[in-house]
């Protein structure tokens, strides 16, 4: 079974925050843990996060803003709430309810991102309940939820999930997923766990409230809980992604396009027509420019950073010698300051494929664009991107807790690369080419945010990652072969990542974040708050 999503899992998720692991996620996972809790009309009155000590988020919870997204999503706010950064501190103080993050050692500790939630509601009959959720964050804003109340599930929030518990449900299963499958909502699973008399009936979209409540009075039906996807349900889970040659066969089939062969296997994905897709694709894609639009528009006053300060518009507009660079490459590279820029100010912006590589696809996007590139190509370009990011999420991870900035910055120029060539006419081929030689390129990158910030050299990162997608599409264009197959190279991008050791994966304890002149910016600034 496979979950990939181009929409969801490669050039998304919409987010704010700079970091998709430690901000997309946990966001999602509050979203879905609250309304699972409060299904019946509960109040939530307390939510505890909880992190284990050895784990990723702990030390960078608060600088990653981690913290403000499971409060957001606890409290059930839109991405796009005008307040949304306010929720935290009202919620501490114990505001609409009381928000605490603990540290403590958990039971199950099989991934760095791990994290456990428990969360206090009043039911309707005045009686305090406590749940309790554990699950983790894997990359990229993927996450799942693997027990709920000491029961074995496995949410993703790739679908609609009702859960119903009654004594009989292995018999009555079929028919309460057919009773909710109705006016085209399409049902995409039943999972019976008779050890604990409970179904899952996952769906395309959340049913209408008075079936759920028909459901909930039908005789022995002892508990009805739900919670909508927390992005585009997925309708297919069959293998579309693991293999370039694979893809590139999708894309003989389709003209010879690789952008092409995105678009119908992520139709094939969402159960989505080819058109209602390619809108889809055109939105992320004009959404990306405006982030980088919203990024040169900034106000010094308004940034937040602690190390960086506003530099996109400068880059863009500055007057480089003659033959230094070119005008593509610059504008590219401040369009992905700008982004990186936004995303480092809690700004609304799309992981590709995470917020730590926020800007090497809209940037090489905005440079296509400034430089003779329609939205259509554009799109096309973003769709190719797209499809080789998928690849390497099939094959590995786009957790920096696992693999280093390799799986984010390294990542996103490979897809980066693809677009530039497909952009300019590059076949199948060669778009995976240029995402190989980005790859062979980043072997063994660390991550190593200076005081745990997505800053140093988060967005010095994104510059070489824009400048890299561009030359390698270059280079591959112009006959350039890269030998090693891209399929090969993410298998040891994976494989160099489990060999790093911890303090450099995104733990903020060695590499650039080691260093004399980064230690004491970051004792300066703890100094001042």
């Amino acid at each position: 079974m496979q979950e990939i999503s181009l929409l969801n899992s490669v050039i998304g998720p919409v987010m704010r925050g700079p970091s998709s692991s430690h901000c997309a996620a946990p966001y999602m996972m509050a979203k879905v843990a609250r309304e699972l809790s409060c299904s019946n009309g509960e109040v939530l009155k307390k939510a505890i996060v909880r992190f284990d000590p050895r784990g990723s988020f702990a030390p960078v919870y608060q600088a990653q803003s981690s913290d403000e997204n499971f409060a957001a999503g606890f409290a059930g706010a839109a991405l796009t709430d005008t307040d949304y950064r306010d929720i935290l501190p009202r919620v501490t103080r114990g505001e609409g309810f009381l928000f605490a993050v603990e540290i403590v050692e958990l039971e199950n500790n099989n991934h760095p991102n791990r994290v456990d939630l428990e969360l206090t509601v009043t039911e309707r009959n005045g009686m305090d309940r406590a749940d309790l959720y554990a699950g983790a964050s894997v990359g990229g804003g993927m996450y799942y939820i693997d027990a709920m109340n000491g029961e074995p599930v496995f949410l993703t929030g790739k679908t609609a999930s009702v859960f119903v518990w009654a004594p009989d449900i292995g018999a009555r299963a079929d028919n309460i997923a057919a009773g909710l499958a109705l006016n085209g909502n399409k049902l995409l699973g039943i999972s019976v766990d008779p050890d604990h008399d409970r179904c899952e009936i996952a769906l395309q979209a959340l049913p209408d409230t008075t079936l759920i409540a028909s459901l909930r009075d039908q005789d022995g039906i002892k508990d009805v809980r739900f919670a909508a996807a927390s992005q585009y349900p997925v309708c297919a889970t069959d293998d579309l992604f693991s293999t370039s040659d694979a893809v590139i066969a999708v894309a003989e089939q389709q003209g010879g396009s690789l952008a092409e062969a995105g678009l119908v296997l992520e139709a094939r994905r969402l159960g989505l027509s080819r058109d209602a897709t390619r809108a889809l694709f055109r939105e992320r894609c004009e959404l990306m420019l405006r982030v980088v639009a919203e990024g040169f528009d900034a106000k010094p006053e308004d940034n937040v950073m602690r190390f960086l300060t506003l530099r996109a518009r400068k880059v863009r507009d500055a007057n480089l010698p003659a033959g230094l660079g070119g005008a593509v490459l610059q504008d590219a590279i401040a369009g992905a300051l700008s982004a990186m820029e936004r995303d480092s100010n809690r700004g609304l912006v799309c992981a590709a494929p995470t917020a730590g590589s926020a800007g090497v696809v809209p940037g090489t996007l905005y440079g296509l664009i400034r430089h003779g590139i329609d939205l259509d190509g554009a799109t096309d370009a973003l769709q190719a991107m797209a499809l080789v990011g998928a690849v390497f999420a099939a094959r590995g991870t786009f957790a920096a807790e696992c693999g280093g900035c390799s799986v984010e910055t390294g990542a996103s120029a490979a897809m980066a690369a693809a677009g530039v060539a497909q952009a300019f006419g590059g076949t199948p081929v060669q778009c995976f080419d240029a995402a190989s030689m980005c790859l062979m390129n980043t072997l063994g990158l660390v991550c190593d945010p200076v005081g745990g910030d997505v800053e140093i050299p988060c967005h010095a990162r994104n510059v070489a990652g824009v400048s890299h997608a561009f030359s390698s599409a270059m280079a591959v264009m112009a006959g350039f072969d890269a030998v090693l197959g891209y399929d090969e190279l993410v298998d040891q991008t994976v494989k160099i990542g489990a060999m790093m050791h911890p303090d450099l994966r995104c733990t903020a304890r060695g590499g650039c974040a080691a260093t004399k002149t980064a230690l004491r910016m970051v004792e300066a600034v703890t100094q001042v708050r």
